[in-house]
């Protein structure tokens, strides 16, 4: 992000966001497709030999699909209309690793009629119900088990998933039962992984190092029972920084991300995967609303935009902050409140912020939104959804 002109850019190429104004109509969430280009690279170039299924729920965008999947990528997945999602935008069954804790059996279904690469199971029920399932459809589900260590990561607690009271993944306690299940469902079930994720928003990797450790015995004595493990899932959750944009230092973390994971699990000589989302989309986007009041109390002032919670829910949910900027460049500045126009009180994106002073019908952008942005906006109160541009 950078002026050139006096007008905001966004991504490797500077590319304005004023001129996707010009014919307004209400808010605008923008993808420069080069950025994620550039950041799947980086990623790819940093973990060799490994598959990344692109984590469809952090932007399920058609065009961001599109590019991911002309880069190489496959999609990870938590549901139905996700799996439907990712075929349409040119994924095969054998790109995409199907995630989740509650798939319904109609899901389960169809997944199993498709051929779905992998099936991550989240819990000993859902096991039993895939094979099941499978055996009554005369199938065999090539199933990974989504492993729980209970380690913090220390990220919000809202995003942490690796923790034993998490409703995600299984304790190691319950090996000896996944066992013996995977035995009577032996003809239709065939154990091909081990996955793991710890949460999302992940900057220090002792916690994970420490994770990948337990996780490696674990395989290691799954593989002398079952020959068909082959395939390491070690998640997503790499983070972002939010208050600035320090590409050169994201990367150095990843490259420290990519040392431990590859150096911890190198003798294994199993596929590798990982699932990454934010890191691939969160820089990439924008999104752009205009001002509709300038509403000074005695108290402090507003700035009310036509964007709410309903279109970017992060900062109500995880207190997150975003960086704002007008996308004229003005040399005063104000201090205020950025406000939305649902009727909560929680329906803000900034408190107390200070911004490049702004106006009435003047556009501003919220910064580092392209993940779980728009994939997680609503209708609330009835308000229309932003509009999708990808540059």
């Amino acid at each position: 992000m950078e002026y050139i002109n006096n007008e905001l850019c966004l991504g490797p190429l500077k590319k304005p966001l004023l001129p996707l104004c010009a014919n307004y109509m209400r808010p605008i969430y923008v993808y420069d497709l080069d950025f994620v280009a550039q950041r799947y690279q980086a990623m790819v170039k940093a973990l060799p030999g490994t598959r990344v299924f692109y984590a469809m729920k952090a932007n399920p965008n058609v065009e961001v699909l599109q590019k991911l999947k002309s880069l190489g990528a496959g999609a990870d997945v938590v549901s139905l209309g996700e799996i439907k999602r990712a075929l349409e935008s040119g994924f095969n069954p054998q790109d995409i690793v199907y995630s989740g804790v509650g798939k319904t059996r109609h899901e389960i279904s169809e997944a199993l009629t498709l051929g779905i690469y992998q099936i991550n199971v989240e819990s000993l029920p859902e096991l039993e119900r895939i094979g099941a399932m499978a055996r009554s459809l005369g199938r065999k589900a090539s199933v990974a088990l989504r492993l729980n260590p209970d380690i913090d990561i220390k990220t919000h607690p809202y995003i942490a998933t690796g923790l034993k009271d998490n409703k995600f993944g299984m304790e190691l306690s319950l090996i000896p039962d996944l066992v013996k299940c995977l035995q009577t469902y032996s003809d239709s079930l065939s154990l091909v992984g081990i996955s793991l994720h710890l949460g999302s928003q992940m900057l220090e990797f002792s916690g994970y190092q420490e994770a990948l450790k337990r996780l490696k015995a674990v395989y290691v004595d799954l593989q002398k029972m079952f020959s068909s493990l082959t395939r390491f899932d070690f998640g997503g959750g790499l983070g972002i920084f939010y208050d600035r944009l320090d590409i050169e230092l994201e990367e150095s973390l990843l490259k420290d991300y990519a040392k431990i994971t590859m150096e911890t699990l190198a003798d294994l000589k199993c596929e590798l995967q990982t699932e990454p989302g934010r890191w691939l989309v969160g820089h990439c986007g924008a999104l752009i609303t205009q001002v509709q009041y300038v509403k000074k109390t005695s108290a402090k002032t507003f700035v009310i935009v036509d964007a709410g919670m309903n279109h970017l829910i992060r900062p109500s949910l995880y207190e997150a902050e975003h960086l704002i900027f007008p996308l004229k460049k003005t040399l005063e500045t104000m201090k205020a409140d950025i406000v939305g126009p649902i009727c909560e009180s929680s329906d803000f994106f900034a408190k107390e912020r200070t911004l490049g002073k702004v106006q009435e019908g003047d556009f501003v952008a919220i910064m580092d939104s392209g993940a779980y942005g728009y994939s997680m906006a609503s209708l609330y109160n009835l308000q229309e959804l932003p509009l999708e541009i990808c540059l």
